[in-house]
């Protein structure tokens, strides 16, 4: 199997009444959803959209989103996720640069019209009629090679670039995913991350590749009761979200009634950034603990999560989480500088290769030259992370990044680290380190902390700086500890790092 349309494919013919997609009270069984793709891909046939072209999916991630994408890769084309939330210039840039001839309308509600974003004509995937006896063959089945989808990230120059992914690679990511979180076709997930952000990719097709079933949230961010309400309704084995929504929604002491909706879950799986050690030793070691958590690590270009870190019920693994080892199809190396292996305990830049590596960016040669690089001795590509780690006992720890380094009376420091170590501190559920102005303009370090409970805010402070003086050299401690009660989330779920230092700016 080479493409994720023959793996849900193959699940079709064998399960074709059992239930794929649940989002509210919509339900589409394997077939349905098959019709369904199978409706779309002609529409766009019909309307001489070519394959190899990338259209676009607008609206939140629903059945009707994926309705949406399988009939892209059914009719030979790639996908882009274009969210009605972004400013219009950012629609505009994704459309422009992707080209897309169409745009998938999966339900917005903003009634865009016939045509969309930037004057690009509308699907509205909604109005297609299924034709359930339509027959099995893909109007154009795509091969390993062709572009599956393109996921935009934020790019140095204020301009999105856009992450192209071919099939061979994302079958492989997932049935490589499959085996390292031990999925099998009774297992139910619940994706709660948004469809602009990548590990959603996984999240909405892991399942389906071995005959389970994915729940959706849609458009709406539930609360803690609302999840935990649905996780019993439906049966939920597995949630995939990112770190932020998993220590938002399960990162407190949870009452008896919410703690038995979750006793059945086999596994959690997060990722996107560091998670909180105290928040993790807290579940593992509560009346949860028997419910493991997965720790995922991986940028968009090494195709969603290029390692994982299970944590098991008991775990004492210390102040640091690391983001562990590689799922299959992946393979991490790490080097120094001069491109020289690092030797145990080092710190070097990582480099993802294996079979899981995206074909590089859209439309910037040059860009892709730089950071999909070929090394000596090693077969095929290898992505050039710009992240930070280090290994110990065979495993993976993120430190930070190259790029972030900041330059402090001499010293190079990576505010990434001093935030891992932040996360690792009993108490603290949540940190932003940054650059800003003291006195006199001398730049100095800052921390924003989101503490794990009532707190007096001077105190804690106060307590903060005092343990981070006992665990890092004193130029790495931040000069002021402004105390949150919570960090806000950007659009794929992440804290927004650029929102909590521009409100320090002006503050």
């Amino acid at each position: 199997m080479t493409t994720t349309v023959e793996l849900i494919e193959q699940q079709v013919r064998r399960h074709p009444e059992r239930t794929a997609v649940i989002c509210g009270d919509a339900r589409l069984t394997y077939r349905q959803l098959w019709a369904g793709a199978g409706a779309v891909a002609r529409e766009l046939t019909a309307r001489g959209v070519a394959p190899g072209a990338t259209v676009a999916v607008l609206g939140p991630g629903n059945e009707r989103f994926m309705t949406a994408v399988l009939g892209a890769w059914l009719a030979g084309m790639s996908w882009t996720p274009v969210d009605a939330a972004w400013p219009a210039q950012r629609q505009r840039h994704v459309l422009e640069d992707t080209g897309a001839p169409a745009v998938l309308d999966t339900g917005t509600g903003g009634g865009q019209g016939p045509d969309g974003p930037a004057g690009v004509p509308t699907v509205d995937v909604a109005a297609l009629t299924a034709d359930d006896a339509a027959p099995a063959e893909p109007v154009h089945r795509p091969g390993g090679d062709d572009p599956a989808y393109v996921i935009y990230t934020s790019g140095s120059t204020g301009a999105p670039k856009g992450v192209c992914v071919e099939h061979r690679p994302l079958a492989a990511h997932l049935t490589g995913a499959v085996e390292a979180y031990g999925l099998a076709g009774d297992d139910v997930l619940l994706s709660f991350s948004a469809p602009a952000f990548d590990a959603t990719v996984m999240e909405m097709w892991v399942g389906l590749v071995e005959g389970g079933t994915v729940v959706l949230r849609g458009r709406a961010l539930w609360t803690g009761p609302q999840l935990f309400e649905r996780v019993r309704r439906h049966g939920v084995t597995y949630v995939g979200c990112t770190t932020a929504y998993f220590e938002t929604f399960f990162g407190e002491e949870l009452p008896p009634s919410q703690q038995e909706a979750l006793s059945g879950l086999r596994g959690i799986f997060f990722g996107g950034e560091a998670p909180s050690a105290a928040v993790l030793h807290r579940w593992a070691n509560g009346p949860l603990g028997h419910v493991p958590l997965c720790n995922g690590y991986g940028p968009t270009e090494a195709v969603i999560a290029a390692t994982r870190y299970w944590i098991r019920q008991g775990w004492d693994g210390g102040d640091r989480v690391p983001i562990g080892t590689c799922v299959p199809g992946h393979e991490a190396v790490v080097l120094d500088e001069d491109g020289r292996p690092v030797a145990e305990g080092a710190t070097g830049e990582l480099y993802l290769g294996g079979v899981c590596v995206a074909r590089g960016y859209l439309n910037r040669p040059d860009l892709t030259a730089r950071r999909f690089v070929r090394l000596p001795g090693r077969s095929g590509v290898h992505y050039r992370t710009g992240d930070l780690v280090t290994r110990k006992d065979g495993q993976l720890y993120f430190v930070g990044r190259v790029d972030r380094q900041v330059k402090i009376r001499g010293f190079r420091i990576e505010p990434e680290e001093i935030e891992v170590v932040l996360r690792g501190l009993a108490g603290v559920r949540g940190a932003v380190v940054g650059v800003g102005s003291g006195s006199a303009g001398r730049t100095r370090l800052e921390a924003h902390v989101v503490p794990d409970g009532a707190v007096d805010s001077a105190a804690f402070a106060a307590s903060v700086r005092t343990a981070l003086g006992e665990r890092l050299p004193a130029y790495m401690v931040p000069e002021t500890v402004e105390v949150h009660e919570e960090l806000p989330l950007g659009g794929t779920g992440k804290v927004d790092r650029a929102k909590v230092l521009a409100g320090a700016e002006h503050a």
